[in-house]
């Protein structure tokens, strides 16, 4: 079994948070996770928008739990300790396993026929990478189809944590213009790569058949609230399979990028634009401390077990998904 570490790359530039839970605005690093189990993990890490040519400051903020979502007369929200448990278990699932799996066999592409092995990887991954967009704004719209029944400072906070990675994926980032969307970016990683454009891949690639399996899982799930009928019950759900999508992130692009470097220095020795890689590298953390805040601040006590399962639904899913990327590179 491969090892694989959470790269320990970090960046200088501070990340303006917003208000924590007694509303004052505070400078923090955008997250401190643990060690757990076989997995080491990065102590702390500070985001910088690698994506930009405008070398400023990226501001994102984590909108904790106020006293006004706290108020004594609402019901009681999952705990910051509830919530960390949750995501410890993913350290440990089936999506961390393939990941390694998946990561592992890249490292051993053969130098003489990488083009070959990796074209049909890139025609899943154009289609995955892009799949969760249409993911994220229905984790979005359960949230909001809760007006009526959620408190309105609750429901407002979580959608005030929730839109900034889905604005983040078209280029949209506090205090700046608007740059390249993800998808432009991930073109420019593919041109840099094999030295011609995306498009003339998906033109001669057959339908990407485990990326397309995903998105249904994932729309499905996520649009059916785990087979809740109360909208809050729905949005709970849809909060804990964003959680998992993000968590699983940022081992996910983490990994990647290490790897293709790994492959890079190995066998391609090309100028590669790894942009893509990097801001999805240093940015997915953040997005997970996000995802981790939007729960805080609506999910009752009494659906953390809903959280558990929302989690676990993807951490499956997404596992089918990199165990087939694997299978695509092994043995050649």
């Amino acid at each position: 079994m491969a090892y694989f570490a959470v790269s320990s790359h970090k960046t200088a530039v501070k990340v303006q948070k917003g208000s924590n839970a007694a509303g004052k605005h505070v400078t923090v690093p955008a997250v401190v996770v643990s060690r757990r189990g076989r997995f080491t993990v990065t102590e702390r890490r500070v985001i910088t928008n690698v994506a930009s040519p405008i070398k400023e400051e990226w501001q994102v903020n984590l909108h904790g739990p106020t006293q006004e979502v706290m108020r004594g007369d609402l019901p009681g929200l999952v705990t910051v300790e509830e919530v960390r448990a949750l995501e410890a278990e993913l350290d440990s699932g089936a999506g961390v396993e393939a990941l390694r799996r998946f990561n592992k066999a890249l490292r051993a592409v053969p130098a003489d026929k990488w083009e070959a092995v990796l074209r049909p990887v890139f025609n899943e991954l154009c289609f995955n990478l892009e799949s969760f967009n249409p993911a994220f704004a229905a984790c979005l719209l359960q949230v909001q189809r809760t007006i009526g029944v959620s408190d309105y400072v609750r429901r407002d906070m979580a959608l005030k944590n929730l839109i900034q990675p889905l604005a983040g994926e078209y280029g949209m980032h506090n205090n700046q213009p608007q740059l390249k969307t993800h998808r432009e970016l991930f073109s420019d990683f593919f041109m840099s790569l094999f030295g011609y454009p995306l498009p003339q891949l998906l033109a001669d690639s057959p339908a990407p058949a485990a990326a397309q399996l995903l998105y249904s899982q994932m729309m499905r799930d996520i649009l059916g609230g785990g087979g809740h009928e109360d909208p809050l019950a729905q949005a709970s759900y849809a909060l804990g399979y964003n959680l998992a999508i993000e968590y699983l992130a940022d081992y996910e692009k983490t990994w990647m990028l290490d790897s293709f470097r790994d492959l890079n220095s190995r066998v391609l020795k090309k100028d590669i634009d790894w942009i893509f890689l990097e801001v999805h590298a240093e940015g997915e953390a953040e997005h997970a401390a996000i995802g981790h805040n939007a729960v805080l601040n609506i999910v009752p006590t009494e659906h953390a077990d809903i959280l558990r399962a929302a989690m676990a639904d993807h951490d499956r899913d997404f596992a089918v998904f990199y165990n087939r990327m694997a299978e695509l590179m092994e043995g050649h």
